[in-house]
Order: structure tokens, then sequence, then C-alpha cells
């Protein structure tokens, strides 16, 4: 079994092209319209985000780890607290077919299933979302005390790209809207 799968490997890795990622598509990627969390912070350490699906996950890490947390729902939480800033993550997809040399929008009707980041499955899906928040807050606290917060506002960014083979594949990206601050 170990030589079938070790043959698997070798064959698909020679198969594959192998082309340097060229990220600038995203430069003409669409904002998305698929909402897969809002996120608010009542300060550096503490904050919340609530999937589309209507769960809480908290951090008090400032988003270096998020968990679930069942004892709140979406509407317990809103305007229950004041807030540094809030924003509305979106999700936008890519696609290619020629193993990366062009990408172009993924088609909206269709993106509903790529923009799953946040699952219910605790073994995997918790992960994924705890991964993802993390890099999203980490990069809108940057951007946010270098007062370059329009660079994300509407403008995707890169987050994962996976292949479904050789040529085919999709990347899987992520926007702000809707932000607000209080404290610039």
């Amino acid at each position: 079994m170990k030589k079938i799968f070790l043959s698997f490997i070798i064959t698909f890795s020679v198969s594959v092209n192998v082309i340097p990622q060229d990220i600038s598509y995203w430069v003409n990627a669409s904002p998305g319209e698929i909402k897969i969390f809002s996120v608010s912070f009542t300060n550096d350490m503490n904050g919340k985000a609530v999937s589309a699906e209507g769960d809480v996950l908290i951090t008090s890490d400032g988003g270096t780890n998020w968990k679930i947390n069942p004892k709140y729902s979406a509407k317990s939480i809103k305007n229950a607290e004041e807030y540094i800033w809030t924003a509305d993550i979106y999700c936008s997809v890519m696609q290619t077919t020629d193993a990366g040399i062009t990408w172009f929008p993924y088609d909206k009707a269709k993106q509903e299933h790529f923009c799953g980041v946040y699952l219910k499955d605790r073994n995997s899906g918790y992960n994924i979302a705890n991964d993802f928040l993390n890099k999203v807050t980490t990069k809108i606290f940057n951007c946010s005390k270098n007062n370059e917060i329009d660079l994300l506002i509407d403008h995707p960014q890169q987050c994962t790209e996976y292949y479904l083979n050789g040529r085919e594949g999709w990347s899987l990206g992520w926007c702000v809207k809707n932000f607000k601050s209080i404290i610039n």
C-alpha cells in the first residue's frame, strides 16, 4: 500500500507543472458578495467573530487564537459592547484552468461552497476558522495602525490556493467591507 501511495505521489508531482505563482491577479479580483464573518474588537486583545451562520467565535489574545463560544449568539452580542473597530469580511474566489498561468473571477453563483472557511466540524473547521481569522485580524490590525486600512476595503487579499488537478485550481481571498474604527 505504501508503494502504491508513493508511486501516486511521484506520478502526480511529475505531472504537475510547477509555475511560480504571481499573485498580481488579485489586483483585478472582484471583492465578492458572500459575507463570511463580522469581526469586532473591544480592545487590542479581545474580539468576537460572528460567522455567516450566526455562530460566535471569541479571542482574548488579539486574534491569534479563536474558539467557538456556544453561550453567545449573534443576537446576544449585537451592540452589547463598545468596539474599537468592526469589519465585515467577504469572500473572493479566482479560478485557473491552465495551471496558474491565467486567473479569472469564479462565477459568483458558485462561490458559496468555496467561501465556507467556517465549518462546524471541531477537528477541521474550527481550525480552519482560527487560522483564517488569525490572518485576517493580523492584517487589519497592521493596516489600521499604519493608517492603510483603505488597502483592504473592497480590495481582495489572497488567502490560499488549491488545485483539483495539475491544471484546474482555485484561489480563495477575502476583503473588508463596512470597516468602522473609533481609534483613528
